[in-house]
């Protein structure tokens, strides 16, 4: 007997090598199920190269499972909104100081693609909440080459599969390694078409010497398109960010268990509301069904009704009826109290927060209890205003770097090699101690106040401070920054606008001359100077915001 042709025996390699494939894709798939079913054994993982982070496949799981959770689960959306709304939710103010780097950087934040991206309040609030759901931020900077405009776009957390750091220190990332799928509409056929991809980009700090290669083995490397990568809820030793809910899924999930669980109880008890008792055995329970019973399956119209709500029951002697007794008959709802806070542990936000119920919180939790979460949604405030001082700077170097940008500037290197953007002095400044320094780079970049009760205080501080607590004018503080202090603590949105017209040129920006001291009996009162003031300033702010278009 003849033995299988050649081309037999390379379509039974085929199907050999097939069905290997579909082997070894099963046994990935149950490897990645193992890792995952290990957190209830000890709350053990099974991390990546090393045990000090997640493996990126345990990182896309978590990132998945936080989206789930706040689409779904009320407890973290809440939470992630709470914290968003004290973060971004009265916006922001950006001012730098020299008038030539606050043209560019207005320019960088008025620009429409860049304020698609971050600087309007919608996309704010949304990088946040992303900030808080996946651990991680990619910005991507694209630069035109002549002008140096920068325009901002993102890079969603799961395409980045790796971060390669300096060799000789691993706090100095060098590359991100990008894979996406890439859709194209095919204008002929109309039909959508996917294509896989991958590159390399540069960190925005890392230049080296001798520029970017054009590829990192086969992979090509995006030299002109430096990404900043802003991370929280991790070690100083991990490459990546981890979602700030991870810790509250597992105890919002077992919230939302314990009340399915109550509510199923009461539903079963609700079935039956009356117990009937009746003697004469089962002729007597017959009976009574007979009468309770509806005859609308059996003569197609009902002849025996159920009675309406506040009838009277009228039986014989030993008929017996009654509510049917649930309390103290099931675990009650607030037992689930504990597994709640597990979550506003988790969060940091405060229960009260969680549920909407006023009764867990009061007037001492408000002001003492409630400082912790205070102060955590200042920390974010902190990190925000770096990243955005950090963009900005990058911005500014951007200028200086491109041989068409508006701010004068140059590129250096230091002592150890790296290069550093200097800007050139400020020649046309009109202060004379200016011109041999170079442009002020400074960027201020301010928050309102997160409680309202903050405004009297701050108000009362910018008046002590200017008038050092009983002198009138004492020439501590300029009094132009003396009334952009107000503006602020008052929260108007258009100060730049009401400075530029009380202060005109310039005026304003020189410390006052504290006058001579009156004698005690002719000494003006200075508070209600003061607070007059201040009123004053208010009903003209009202007065402008009415008259606005």
């Amino acid at each position: 007997m003849a033995g299988p042709t050649k081309a037999q025996l390379i379509e039974q390699n085929a199907s050999l090598r097939e069905a290997y494939d579909q082997a070894l894709e099963f046994f990935q798939e149950r490897l990645a199920e193992l890792e995952l079913a290990l957190e209830d054994v000890g709350w053990q993982r099974v991390f990546g190269e090393t045990d000090r982070e997640f493996s990126r496949a345990g990182l896309l799981t978590i990132n998945k499972l936080a989206r789930i959770y706040w689409l779904k689960n009320p407890l973290v959306k809440r939470a992630i909104y709470t914290q968003t709304c004290y973060v971004f939710g009265q916006g922001m103010t950006i001012q730098a100081d020299h008038p030539l780097i606050n043209e560019v950087v207005q320019a960088f934040v008025d620009d429409p693609k860049n304020r698609s991206e971050f600087f309007e309040h919608q996309s704010r609030m949304l990088k946040e909440t992303e900030l808080q759901l996946f651990g991680n931020l990619f910005f991507v900077f694209f630069v035109h080459p002549d002008t140096g405009r920068v325009r901002l776009r993102s890079i969603h957390p799961d395409e980045i599969e790796d971060i390669i750091y300096n060799p000789e220190d691993d706090k100095d990332p060098w590359y991100y390694r990008r894979s996406w799928t890439e859709t194209r509409i095919n204008t002929s056929t109309g039909t959508p078409e996917q294509k896989t991809r991958q590159a390399y980009y540069p960190d925005w700090r890392h230049h080296p010497a001798g520029g970017h290669p054009d590829q990192i083995g086969n992979i090509p490397v995006e030299a002109d398109t430096p990404v900043y990568h802003v991370a929280v809820n991790c070690l100083s030793d991990m490459k990546f960010g981890v979602s700030e809910i991870y810790a509250a899924c597992d105890w919002a999930q077992a919230y939302k268990n314990f009340l399915e669980d109550w509510a199923t109880i009461v539903k079963a008890y609700s079935r039956f509301a009356m117990a009937l008792t009746t003697k004469g055995g089962r002729k007597g329970v017959a009976s009574a069904r007979s009468k309770l019973a509806s005859t609308l399956s059996t003569t197609g119209a009902e002849t025996n009704p159920a009675p309406v709500t506040g009838s009277t029951f009228i039986g014989t002697e030993g008929v017996k009826l009654e509510p049917v007794r649930t309390s103290g008959a099931t675990t009650g709802m607030d037992d689930a109290r504990r597994l709640m806070l597990m979550v506003s542990s988790a969060t940091g936000i405060f229960e009260h927060y969680l549920t909407g119920d006023p009764s867990t919180g009061n007037l001492a939790t408000a002001k003492s209890m409630e400082r912790p979460m205070e102060l955590m949604f200042r920390d974010r405030q902190e990190l925000w205003r770096s990243v955005i001082h950090e963009i900005l700077q990058f911005v500014i170097d951007c200028s200086a770097r491109a041989a068409k940008g508006k701010i004068p500037g140059r590129t250096e290197k230091d002592e150890y090699g790296e290069e550093n953007v200097v800007l050139d002095n400020d020649k046309e400044n009109d202060d004379e101690n200016l011109r041999d320094k170079p442009i002020n780079r400074s960027i201020s970049i301010t928050f309102p106040p997160l409680l309202e009760h903050d405004v009297l205080a701050m108000v009362d501080a910018i008046v002590n401070a200017a008038t050092l607590k009983g002198a009138p004018a004492a020439g501590t503080l300029p009094l132009k920054l003396i009334t952009r202090l107000l503006l602020q603590a008052l929260e108007e949105e258009n100060i730049d606008e009401i400075l530029d017209q009380l202060f005109p040129d310039g005026a304003g920006e020189d410390l006052p001359e504290p006058p001579p001291r009156a004698a005690p009996e002719d000494e003006p009162d200075v508070e209600t100077m003061m607070v007059q003031a201040v009123s004053e300033l208010s009903m003209a702010l009202r007065s402008m915001e009415g008259g606005r278009v």
